[in-house]
């Protein structure tokens, strides 16, 4: 929980509070909810199919944050969708929960008001 504590302490409290089913729910109805906020829809496919999606995000991200061109905001959009695939995958797949939310904050711009955007 070091990385959404160290964000986050406030969510990391409310989570740790929660039994281990309920903080599954809590991680994948906020991935579902960052992937609505960028504009995707919910990934299809196994793990494999997920992470070459997520893959594929990532290096999406990189080439335009290395892009002088690119137009005010587009890294941001980039990063946000890449993190939003990230939350969903780690959420079904059986990654933390932790940094399935962790992911999922980052995908919605990571707010200060991290508990109010999650309804915790």
């Amino acid at each position: 929980m070091d990385r959404l504590h160290g964000q986050w302490p406030d969510v990391a409290a409310v989570l740790a509070s929660l039994d281990a089913v309920e903080r599954r729910r809590v991680a994948a109805r906020a991935a579902a909810h960052a992937l609505e906020v960028v504009d995707l829809g919910t990934p299809e496919g196994d793990e494999q199919a997920v992470t070459a999606q997520l893959q594929q995000l990532d290096v999406i991200a990189w080439q335009v944050q290395d892009d002088d061109t690119a137009p005010a905001g587009a890294y941001e959009t980039a990063f946000r969708r890449a993190r939003a695939v990230n939350a969903y995958a780690l959420s079904r797949f059986g990654g933390s929960p932790d940094d399935a939310l962790y992911e999922a904050l980052h995908a919605l711009g990571a707010p200060s008001d991290a508990g109010s955007v999650l309804d915790l």
